[in-house]
């Protein structure tokens, strides 16, 4: 038996399954092929996967990980994302399988992007974000698992973020905490800003490009 970790992408309409409804589509994936994963043991068997990190609904992700058990060490690793391919359903791409290095729970923030389109006033959307990014508090209500809501002061935990545009779009680039101990959610965070500048209905696209370690290194 030995460990892989496999790294795919979610994106277009795949974005809106649930962590759940993925994990279901992995496995029924996986049952389509002849790759030989590793089952639990004990009274109910289940295959050993484990993701990197949850995506909030409604976000891409580019190269997520997904660890997995072989239980046959001879099994080719090229054949896994041949395999998978073939059966994936729209949205999820299979990229590549490496050795893990780090583990999951060293993961602690994620890189994110969000485009939005903008046929007119790009510069002045831009600067305004911007201003109101550097100058203001954000903040959302985030519901806690004892009963009634908690505020999260965004502002205090961005550590990286940029603005741009051109003609078409405005982008923005930010790191936000992920991880077991504390994380912020990117649509939260969207919803928060843009109600702050008077645009909460705004049309977006957010992307997480990658996962990040407390040292800001790529979690690989």
């Amino acid at each position: 038996m030995r460990s892989v970790r496999i790294w795919f992408n979610k994106t277009d309409s795949a974005k809106y399954i649930s962590h759940l409804d993925l994990t279901r589509c992995m496995i029924r994936a996986f049952r389509r092929t002849d790759i030989p994963l590793w089952y639990t043991e004990g009274f109910n068997p289940h295959p050993h996967l484990v993701f990197g990190l949850s995506l909030p609904l409604g976000v891409e992700g580019l190269r997520e990980p997904l660890d997995i058990r072989l239980n046959d060490d001879t099994y080719p690793t090229e054949r896994v994302i041949e395999q998978l391919n073939s059966v994936t359903v729209p949205g999820i791409e299979f990229l590549e399988i490496a050795e893990p290095i780090n583990k999951p729970l060293e993961i602690h923030s994620g890189k994110y992007s969000v485009k939005i389109p903008c046929e007119t006033s790009a510069e002045e959307l831009c600067k305004t974000i911007l201003n109101t990014v550097k100058n203001e508090t954000i903040t959302y209500e985030k519901k806690v698992k004892k009963g009634g809501f908690k505020t999260i002061n965004v502002s205090e935990h961005i550590k990286y973020f940029t603005a741009s545009y051109n003609k078409n779009e405005v982008i923005l680039t930010f790191n936000l905490p992920a991880g077991n101990d504390f994380t912020i959610n990117p649509v939260s965070f969207c919803n928060a800003l843009f109600e702050k500048i008077g645009k909460k209905d705004m049309l977006h696209r957010i992307t997480r490009h990658k996962l990040l370690m407390k040292d800001g290194t790529e979690f690989k």
